[in-house]
Order: C-alpha cells, then structure tokens, then sequence
C-alpha cells in the first residue's frame, strides 16, 4: 500500500510540475511544503521525490534543496536510453496531456520468439499495445511484452491510466537499465502503424522506430518494448559519455 501512495504523490507532483508552478532549472518546494500541500507524509513524499531523481526530472544539489531539471517545454518530446521516464511523464512535462489508449491486452503462451529475446528465461509472456496521443494525434504505437511469471496479476490493471513503470516498481521489477536500438523504418513496414499514424506521405516515408530491453536493478531482462513514434512530434538524444 505504501508503495502506491508514494506513486500516488509522485503524480501529483508532476501534476504541479506540469501546471507551471515551477520554471526550468528553478528549486521546487521543499519536502515539507509538499507533504502540508498534498496531505502525504514527509517519508512518502521523500519517496516520490526520490522516484523522481531516479527519472532525471528533478535533481538534488547538495545543500542547496531539489530542482526541476528539464530545460525544454515546448510541442516536441525528446526521448533517450539513459532514463526510464515514462512516455506519459515525458508528456506532462511538456505541459500537454497525454491520452493512453489500450488497443490489446493478451497473454501470449509459450511464444518461443520472445523467449529468446528474454534468454530462454521465461515461455509465457504479457503483449501490451497502446496508442499515445497528444491534442487528438497518434503520437506513438508501443508495443511491450513482460514475463507472466514476474506480473502475473497484471491483467488487473488499467494500463490506459496506470504508468506500465509505476506497476513495474510495484512489483519491485521496474526497468532501471535500457539496451536500445533505433532505426528508420518504411511506414507500410507495419499496417497496424501505419494505419493508426496517419502521416502525409507526400511528406515522410519512414518513421522513428525504437526497440529496447529493460533491465532491473537485479540485472534481469523484465521488459521489451518496440516503439513507433511519430516524426512531427518526436526528436531522439544521444548522450555520450567520455
């Protein structure tokens, strides 16, 4: 329970992130004000924020109090490897709402084409597809498969208004290292995609296709996801490290 209610004050958070209340770079409130703000103890606030930092939204700076850390509100959304930001906080942030919606969600038994990709790990599998649009325009299709075994209750949930990440931490299997490979794919290399994001083709032949396995603190694969993003929309950030 404890668990939720930090996730439930992680979201209120973002909420006031997302209304403005705090500029770019700029210090946040203190664990105090939120907790009197919002009606949550100190410690699950502490949690929320915590979640946060871990997601590269906001920053804590020795001595000094926590900051929001995102530089760029504007109608694009940037994505990357290093962070396992939802699509839906990366949204907020950029102070539009995000609509999520479920297209399917089956159990896929003994598909032995992800049981590969998962290192022969586990035979049964959650298929999860989800639309995400912005303003009334598809702006990615998701694709993600997770062990039944390690989220066997996950039919339970409705991952339309429940961050996939969020039940993930829950479960005490969330995502906290990607391996991530992008490419440019042919529209018509998908008809699904292809007849969900509706692109002028006069003007684009290819969309941001991203694949990507997720990793728990434990080292284990407990995620993988295929992404198709829309290019109106959705820039990709590279950060190299030396």
């Amino acid at each position: 329970m404890s668990s939720f209610l930090y996730q439930e004050a992680k979201k209120k958070i973002l909420d006031i992130i997302a209304s403005g209340e705090f500029k770019p770079n700029s210090k946040i409130w203190n664990e105090r004000v939120f907790a009197q703000k919002l009606g949550y103890t100190r410690s699950t606030i502490k949690n929320a924020i915590n979640s946060l930092v871990e997601d590269n939204i906001l920053e804590k700076r020795r001595g000094d109090g926590t900051y929001l850390v995102n530089e760029n509100v504007n109608n694009s959304f940037e994505i990357g490897d290093d962070s396992p930001n939802s699509f839906t906080q990366l949204v907020k942030i950029n102070r539009q709402e995000v609509v999520n919606r479920v297209e399917s969600f089956k159990l896929i038994y003994d598909n032995k084409d992800l049981a590969i990709i998962f290192d022969n790990k586990y035979s049964d599998f959650y298929e999860l597809i989800r639309t995400r649009i912005v303003d009334n325009i598809v702006v990615a299709v998701q694709k993600s498969y997770i062990p039944f075994s390690l989220f066997e209750d996950a039919h339970r949930y409705d991952f339309s208004n429940m961050s996939l990440y969020d039940y993930m931490d829950f479960k005490n299997h969330k995502p906290t290292k990607f391996e991530t490979r992008i490419e440019a794919r042919p529209i018509s290399d998908n008809q699904f995609v292809e007849d969900t994001i509706k692109l002028d083709k006069s003007k684009y032949a290819y969309l941001l296709f991203l694949e990507y396995r997720g990793f728990s603190d434990k080292k284990e694969m407990v995620e993988y996801t295929k992404s198709w993003y829309n290019p109106d929309f959705i820039s990709y950030k590279i950060k190299v490290k030396r």
